[in-house]
């Protein structure tokens, strides 16, 4: 694992380092300028800063006052050409540094930084690629907080234009998972197309905070193991689960599509989402149907998960809620809050 990952990618970081050398090169320019008329014309060290500078920036009225030397005069013709040169290539390359944004990018790289800080309970997604995507998208459909973490540096450009807070650098960094809040977040997922570094960063996430939730992608049925030894909550097969998929909607074309409107298709803003139960909750104790939840929010209860950890997939108007469960329920957004309002 790398250590001490910059909290900027290294295009940035490139073109920080491209100004040293123009701006160090008109400081050159500048001593030179200014030893070399102390040395020839016996100036104070004042005055031949006072020409050297307005050599550089060609103040040709200045200069005609003055009196040379033939080797003075040598001399000013030689470094008014290297002095100008100086000035402007320095200028140039400042003037190429700002247009291309990268001061820019640093304060926005600060405001990150700071909103990343104050996150609690949030979500890491590690890697963004294919699956990355989606998961960043139904986090951001459902508003919940999130930091990428991506090694590739053409995907900081694509999550800027998309406001999302990211890191570019290895996702099995200790650093860089610090810098991502890994210890105040709920769950992490590990979403690489490489195994091994999903295993990396299961491995990293649960040694820092052994509490937190890491779901991750297995892209060969035997690696499953190694990701729960790893410590994964849940492994998921991206290939598995879209082969399960492509033959259900061979055979059961209808009950597919109920369960794309069921989950929240493109058109229809419908949601599943599970609610905990505590024990100040008005809930707890109340049978299903004392809490008649379906008609003071419009939602509908389609299981409860039992705090023992077993499941009541088909709850009856008398089955029991109690702290410590959680209901799974359908429906729209604004049927969800609701519940959510009144536990």
């Amino acid at each position: 694992m790398k250590k001490n990952e910059p909290l900027l990618s290294s295009k940035s970081i490139d073109s920080l380092q491209r100004i040293i050398p123009p701006v160090a090169f008109a400081v050159s320019a500048v001593l030179i300028g200014t030893i070399g008329y102390i040395l020839i014309e016996k100036m104070t060290p004042l005055d031949s800063l006072y020409l050297t500078i307005a050599s550089m920036f060609l103040t040709v009225s200045y200069l005609d006052t003055i009196k040379f030397s033939e080797t003075g005069k040598i001399f000013s013709v030689f470094f008014l050409v290297f002095g100008v040169f100086s000035v402007f290539y320095a200028v140039g390359t400042i003037i190429d540094f700002i247009v291309e944004g990268t001061i820019l990018g640093i304060r926005r790289r600060k405001k990150m930084d700071d909103k990343i800080k104050h996150m609690k309970d949030h979500y890491i997604v590690c890697s963004y690629g294919r699956v990355g995507h989606q998961i960043a998208q139904e986090l951001k459909a459902h508003k919940l907080p999130f930091v990428v973490i991506d090694q590739k540096e053409s995907t900081a450009e694509e999550l800027n234009s998309k406001d999302i807070p990211y890191y570019i650098g290895s996702m099995s960094d200790d650093a860089i998972l610090e810098k991502a809040g890994i210890s105040r977040a709920k769950v992490l997922f590990a979403a690489a197309d490489s195994d091994i570094e999903n295993v990396y960063v299961t491995l990293a996430a649960k040694v820092v905070n052994p509490e937190i939730i890491v779901v991750a992608r297995a892209s060969h049925k035997e690696i499953e193991s190694k990701l729960r030894k790893a410590g994964a909550n849940k492994v998921i097969s991206p290939y598995f689960i879209a082969g399960s998929r492509m033959a259900s909607m061979a055979v059961s074309p209808v009950s597919v599509e109920f369960l794309d409107i069921a989950t929240g298709s493109d058109n229809i803003e419908m949601w599943v989402r599970e609610f905990h139960i505590k024990e100040s909750s008005p809930l707890a104790g109340k049978t299903l149907g004392e809490a008649n939840v379906r008609k003071a929010t419009g939602t509908m209860v389609l299981s409860i998960k039992k705090s023992s950890g077993g499941f009541e997939l088909t709850p009856k108007s008398s089955s029991l809620i109690k702290k410590g469960d959680v209901l799974v329920a359908l429906g729209t957004g604004q049927q969800l809050n609701c519940l959510e309002n009144i536990l």
